[in-house]
């Protein structure tokens, strides 16, 4: 069962994306925003966009601070896919992204935590499907940081907890999935899965 304390994410972390800056921008989204498979979420009454981003998801095996390349993982428990939602930015004063991301039911993950290799994890391609049509596709090799350098970058700072989850970013393309009522969105990552939801008024 995944039970995190926190939930935490990176932007700007793919190559071609965020005026190809190479350290990656730190944010959190609160427990509330996080759901499971088909899943319902609500358009906003006072935003006039709405998006959703795939993320390769890392869940934290146990307690971890300061981690290096030769023990970082130990302290993964596995992957699963993830949804990063994002409403536009109220009136301008939404700096810290808190009400355009961390609204009920805005980060939908899969349930299943799938162990791989991470030769494998590191070819795998992650995908965005909207009403059938594939509108994001992007390679986990092309990460500034990879899913691992993400670990040792965040406990550098922040003591993660067991059942944490890191969301790594999203590749381009995230313009194409600007989201209506009524769509039924699925988040997709090779040999890791799928997460799906429907956008409801």
């Amino acid at each position: 069962m995944i039970d995190p304390k926190n939930i935490h994410c990176l932007a700007l972390n793919y190559k071609g994306v965020g005026n190809n800056k190479t350290e990656p921008l730190y944010f959190v989204k609160s427990l509330s925003s996080l759901c499971f498979d088909n899943a319902t979420i609500k358009y906003p009454k006072d935003s006039n966009s709405l998006w959703s981003e795939v993320e390769l998801g890392v869940v934290i095996a146990k307690d971890c601070h300061n981690l290096t390349e030769n023990n970082v993982e130990e302290f993964i428990e596995g992957f699963i896919v993830c949804g990063d939602i994002t409403c536009d930015n109220i009136h301008n004063r939404d700096h810290h992204l808190g009400f355009s991301k961390s609204r009920n039911n805005y980060c939908p993950i899969s349930s299943n935590i799938i162990k791989i290799d991470k030769e494998i994890l590191m070819s795998l391609t992650l995908k965005t499907i909207i009403n059938g049509e594939i509108t994001q596709v992007g390679n986990i090799s092309q990460m500034n940081y990879n899913p691992y350098q993400s670990l040792i970058y965040i406990s550098s700072f922040i003591k993660l907890k067991k059942g944490d989850i890191i969301l790594t970013g999203t590749p381009a393309g995230v313009e194409n999935n600007i989201l209506k009522v009524g769509d039924i969105v699925i988040h997709e990552i090779d040999q890791i899965g799928q997460v799906s939801f429907k956008v409801k008024g």
